[in-house]
């Protein structure tokens, strides 16, 4: 038998079991009758998962917007859709029912009557923090034996001028006669706290924990000499071992050994195990030394969901235990060695928990161990106050930890009381079925089991970190997906882990002053640059000439044939070789992007695995579609890489994985600016075994580049990744060449009145800064609704976090952005240093002495439609700042920039988030998070309009390596029905197939078509169709994570353009039309004058039984180069026998895509040319609460 303090486990189970059920009989005569009566509304809640939820959002939304008449439209909207929640009582309803038909009518007296109803049932659960009523409480309180832990609550701290305010807060609490204890979180202290800088985090926090101290002892009980008390809070994981060494860290400072001070810990993290057996030790050192013992508050943890969402999005396992089981394990294992030190007088405890199971053991072993007078027991404010007092009464300390906030900042509660909600309304939660709980009772029994199944297992449930990732060891190659739809992202660094941050230092470290001597060609030595230190070395490299550059084409020529006869799954093994080595170097890889792109390490990290990933991913993406019958595929030929010097390593990898897996040789022409990074990633290649006449390294200027790569007839396919600028000069330069671009965008967040506007500017902060704002999809535009343009409080919210953020070098790891690659010119120049009329600097961008790369952050408010920076990409450290009155105005605002990158909005109405989704005109839309950070697959990367010029296909997703291969016409995969017109698949039947077969039978019937072309199309209506149901026509979220949806679906190309000339094929015209009309892409056919009178009637016929999705234009060669210059062509789709080089001049002019690939009757590729792929990205939780989709199947979490 397992002995604990003397006594038989199972025996203290008994025992504990017995004494709850004593507590249980005497909390049970104590309750009163408003306590049944809430009570009966939580049961009625418990029992409607659907009316929990709409409380949820009726809390969550109505306290949004400052506009009486908006809070009555959308409570109004709620209560109208969801109905009013049963739980309320009749008397509630009844108020409700009139609010819901008479609110919008009178919302100046309504709205504030329902906001004050709201506060007044939360009221016993979070106490006012105005000091006159929080001390009348405080006292009441006091004159009943009972203690209070004080947690002021508040805004997100997201800037250093917050972090003061709240600061002062507490002293102005601690200095309160009434109030004895007060809880903060390191994250109250200081708004830059990072994980990855340990150091600077830890000096930092303890700097002002150790001024609460100070101010904690100042204020000490002048009878008992007592110090005030401050306990460091927890909430999430990442937060753990920081706070402990804060903690420590702040105490061993001179003068603090009479610091009255505690910390809480988590039992549902077995984590906290070790690190509680080291906060005893050092208590027991601190004891010896003559100080006060460490106080240690044990509590179960009650930020699950929100651990769960985050460890589903980062793709690691999750903190906490993934059974309540192993965390009530947990407690008591933690309990008894806290026990233990309690009775030897080295720590104080705190057991907070409402479970009477617990509470009764921990009274037992306490009393068991002589160790009552440094046991206390802790509970909520407000919730089953009964049993409070039950304990109360048998003379035991009880403290309640009771969460305060000011009247005017009642919505920074809602966050605490979402996750109260949540945990106190969990199946397994005691506190669940603690009202009506009953000795004796099925519920007691099932209960009192559970416990029992804890206290077995306390000596054997696992005290090993779940998240166990170590950098510094040999990383494990996973084993390959199946195929693409089975693929899994490759988890970013976890900074939470101490050991990981020691490893990039000690990375760092060692490339610091190390400087690479480069062999790449015949040209002058070059010298790339450090961003962070001008002037100091890190690569020299020799500049390949045009003779280089050319002699390479030539060697990739040669090299292509054997290259392209390689098997698909040589070289998926190639790359997954690539993959690992990445693994293994990653250390190196971030330290090169430091070194030559002045990209911080949590800028660089994600990099590393978007490499990964597209060495992973594209090579089942190829042998997909080398899989379809219905296509035949063939490399392309020689791939130019053209990469930017912002993302110097994913990037140039995506590019160059997906060529090689197509077949093609691969030239890489990386940024002058980040030569070195380039360098090691084209390293990674050839060591996986890649040849080196395969895959060619020429970091040539520009200008060689242009001559010996986009002019060169060898080069078959250019990827750009670049400005809209750089691509239209390409086409310029070869008007007919086959280009895939990724290009600018002006990128913008829209913030409605119903957003959380705490997360709002957390989201756009990060989104617009990050790596200087040198992002294509940063957000360059912040619109605001009146409502918020207006809102102070948000104004002064959003000029403190931009103003904190730390600006300095990027071998710093506590800096949060870093310097531009170069000194700012032209564009960025004129964007950082003037205004327009009307316009205002919020937060001054200021230049860093010493370094002219280095400048703060800076943002416009109140900019123009039209003006300069609504309409010009600057590429930088600039926000600028829109107002706008209804959500289509901000769309429209948007939508004339020309660009269509990436899209944001921060909203909780479900109205607006559908409106905006269905309007907005980018290639990847993100609704309440920031707008960058794109993962391969979960959100395919690339826009539209002046964004991107090509298929309208994006990188990171299932279709990218289709333009680098020859698709042909394979097998068919549908046979045509025997009739040749009448047998089709019930399946397949639909309004249009009908339509277009019955006009396919009477253009056979007059001989317009032949019967070979006939078959043929219909086998392609048949794959269209089917194309269309699985894929076109549906919403696809491969990944299903917790609490984010990841989105793929599927858009109409807009001004979409058939050409027809006269020797094109009638099955070609047909096919093509029909893939257009499948997709429900509204196309304009521009009909050469020479096409026949029978096919130019047949595509009036087709266009007469589509009305408003075909519209047939008879014009000539040089009318369609007129409408392409006047913009009405958005793309262009030839058939075989047009060729023009006016037409591709023009094309190139106005930056139109042209699509010249061959007709196919496989419908998944050629309705694709119709198409333009979109990604969605939409956080639907709420701090971690899934709300009505709680019920939906996820993914499960490791």
């Amino acid at each position: 038998m397992v002995q604990v303090s003397g006594q038989d486990l199972t025996t203290d189970g008994e025992r504990a079991i017995s004494l709850a059920a004593e507590l249980l009989e005497e909390a049970r005569k104590l309750q009163t009758p408003q306590e049944r009566r809430q009570q009966a509304e939580l049961d009625r809640m418990i029992g409607h998962a659907e009316d929990k939820a709409t409380l949820i959002e009726m809390t969550d939304q109505a306290f949004r917007t400052h506009s009486p008449a908006r809070v009555a439209d959308q409570l109004t909207h709620l209560l109208d859709v969801q109905g009013i929640p049963r739980f309320f009582s009749p008397v509630e309803q009844a108020m409700l029912k009139g609010f819901q038909s008479f609110g919008e009518y009178l919302p100046g007296v309504a709205v504030p009557l329902v906001k004050e109803k709201m506060r007044r049932e939360t009221a016993n659960v979070i106490l006012p923090a105005e000091p006159k009523l929080l001390g009348a409480h405080l006292r009441n309180r006091q004159t009943h034996g009972m203690h209070m832990n004080v947690n002021l609550l508040g805004e997100a701290i997201l800037g250093e001028q917050e972090a003061r305010r709240r600061v002062d807060q507490c002293y102005d609490a601690l200095r309160m006669s009434e109030l004895k204890c007060l809880s903060v979180k390191i994250s109250t202290l200081y708004s830059q706290i990072s994980p990855i800088a340990r150091r600077h985090s830890i000096d930092k926090v303890a700097d002002r924990l150790e001024a609460l101290y100070r101010i904690a002892m100042s204020k000490a009980d002048p009878e008992t000499k007592q110090s005030k008390f401050v306990y460091l809070d927890m909430e999430e994981y990442r937060d753990l071992y920081l706070t402990a060494d804060i903690l420590c860290n702040a105490l061993d400072r001179e003068s603090m050994l009479n610091v009255s001070a505690g910390i809480a810990l988590q039992a549902y993290v077995p984590d906290s195990f070790d690190v509680m057996m080291r906060l005893i030790e050092w208590s027991r050192q601190r004891v010896a030394q003559g100080g006060q013992p460490l106080t240690i508050r044990l509590v179960k943890g009650a930020n699950l969901e929100m651990e769960r969402v985050d460890a589903s999005i980062q793709g690691w396992p999750q903190a906490p235990y993934r059974s309540k089981v192993e965390t009530d394990a947990n407690f008591k294992s933690m309990l008894r060695e806290l026990i233990d030190g309690a009775a030897e007088g080295v720590i104080r405890v705190g057991v907070a928990s409402h479970n009477l199971f617990d509470v009764a053991l921990a009274l037992l072993w306490s009393a068991d161990r002589n160790a009552t007078e440094n046991v206390q027991f802790e509970m909520l404010e407000g919730m089953a106050n009964h049993q409070r007092r039950a304990i109360s009464e048998r003379d035991n300390k009880m403290v309640l930890y009771a969460p305060a906030c000011f009247q005017d900042s009642f919505i920074n509660a809602i966050a605490y009381l979402i996750r109260r909600l949540d945990e106190n309304t969990g199946p397994e939660n005691f506190l669940r079925h603690t009202y009506r709980l009953k000795p004796d009772s099925d519920e007691f029994r099932m209960l009192a089991q559970g416990f029992k199944d804890s206290l077995a297992m306390i000596d054997s449930v696992s005290h090993t970190p779940r998240r166990t990732q170590d950098r510094r060891v040999q990383p494990e190659q996973p084993a390959v997906a199946a195929d693409w739809t089975q693929f899994v992202n490759e988890p970013d660094t976890d900074w939470s882990l101490p050991h990981n941050a020691e490893w990039i230092e000690s990375v760092l470290s060692k490339w610091k002053d190390r400087c690479d001597t480069l062999d790449t060609g015949s040209g002058e030595t070059r010298e790339s640059t450090d961003p962070s230190r001008p002037g100091v070395v890190v690569c020299r490299y020799s500049v390949p000439t045009l003779a280089d550059v050319e002699a390479a084409v030539e060697t990739a020529t040669a090299a292509q044939t054997e290259w392209g006869k390689t098997s698909v799954q040589h070289r998926h093994d190639l790359l997954r070789s690539v993959a690992q080595i990445l693994r293994e170097r990653r250390g190196d890889l971030i330290a090169t992007m430091v070194a030559d792109g002045g990209k911080t390490v949590l800028e660089a990290d994600p990099e590393v695995s978007e490499a990964i990933d597209f060495c992973d991913f594209y090579p089942l993406t190829v042998d997909y579609w080398h899989q379809q019958s219905g296509i035949k595929l063939e490399p392309r030929g020689n791939v130019a890489v053209i990469t930017p010097w912002n993302f110097p390593l994913a990037i140039p990898c995506g590019g160059i994985a997906a060529a090689l897996a197509a077949g093609n040789c691969v030239l890489l022409k990386p940024a002058s600016e980040t030569v070195l990074v380039a360098w090691h990633l084209c390293q990674a290649f050839w060591d996986a075994g890649v040849p080196r006449d395969v895959l060619q390294f020429v970091p040539c200027e520009g200008r060689v580049a242009e001559a010996g790569l986009v002019k060169n007839p060898q080069i078959e396919t250019v990827i750009l990744t670049g400005g809209t600028s750089t691509a239209k000069r390409m086409l310029s330069a070869r008007s007919d060449l086959h280009l895939l671009a990724e290009t600018g965008g002006k990128n913008a967040t829209i913030v409605t009145s119903m957003a959380d506007r705490d997360l709002a500017v957390k989201h756009v902060v990060q989104s617009a800064f990050g790596h200087s704002g040198q992002k294509c999809s940063a957000t360059s535009l912040l619109l605001l609704e009146n409502d918020v343009f207006d809102d102070k409080t948000f104004r002064e919210m959003l000029a403190d976090a931009v103003s904190s953020i730390r600006v300095g070098s990027s071998w710093d790891l506590s800096t949060k952005m870093g310097p531009l690659i170069k000194p700012p010119q032209a564009e960025l120049n004129q964007g950082l240093k003037s205004l327009d009329d009307d316009e205002s600097w919020l937060v001054f961008p200021e230049h860093i002495v010493d370094n002219p790369n280095l400048y703060r952050p800076g943002v416009k408010w109140n900019i123009r439609p039209g003006s300069f920076t609504h309409l010009t990409e600057l590429f930088g450290p600039v926000l600028g700042v829109m107002r706008f009155s209804r959500l289509e105005e901000a769309i429209e605002i948007v939508r004339s920039t020309g660009y269509g990158l990436t899209s944001g909005l921060e909203s909780l109405d479900d109205r607006e988030i559908t409106l905006w989704r269905d309007s907005v005109h980018a290639g990847n839309l993100y609704i309440n998070r920031p707008t960058t950070g794109a993962i391969v697959l979960r959100q395919p990367f690339g826009g539209v309009g002046l964004s991107a010029y090509g298929p309208g296909v994006k990188a990171g997703g299932p279709h990218y390596v289709l333009p680098l291969m020859r698709v042909t016409d394979g097998k068919p995969a549908i046979a045509p029905a025997s009739s040749g017109l009448s047998k089709r698949d019930e399946s397949l039947a639909s309004d249009q197939l009908d339509r277009m077969s019955s006009l396919l039978k009477r253009a056979t019937d007059k001989a317009v078509v032949d019967d070979v072309a006939a078959a043929r199309i219909q086998v392609a209506a048949a794959t269209q169709q089917v194309a269309v149901e699985n894929e076109f026509s549906s919403e696809h979220d491969t990944f299903r994570l917790i609490g984010q949806d990841n989105i793929r679906r599927y858009r109409p190309t807009q001004a979409m353009n058939l050409r027809i000339d006269a020797n094109d094929s009638i099955s070609d015209i047909w096919i093509s039309l029909s893939a257009a009309i499948a997709v429900k892409t509204q196309v304009t056919l521009s009909i050469d004058p020479e096409v026949s009178d029978a096919i130019q009637d047949l595509l009036e016929s087709i266009a007469d039984i589509f009305p408003g999705l075909v519209n047939p234009i008879e014009e000539s060669e040089s009318e369609l180069v007129e409408r392409i210059s006047s913009g009405d062509v958005g793309r262009l789709r030839l058939l075989g026998s047009t060729k023009s080089k006016e037409i591709d001049d023009a094309c190139a002019e106005s930056f139109v895509t042209v699509i010249r690939e061959p007709v196919l009757v496989e419908g998944s590729v050629e309705c694709l040319r119709y198409l333009d792929e979109q990604s969605i990205s939409h956080d639907y939780h709420r701090y971690g609460n899934p709300g009505r989709r709680a019920g939906e199947k996820r993914a499960q979490v490791l």
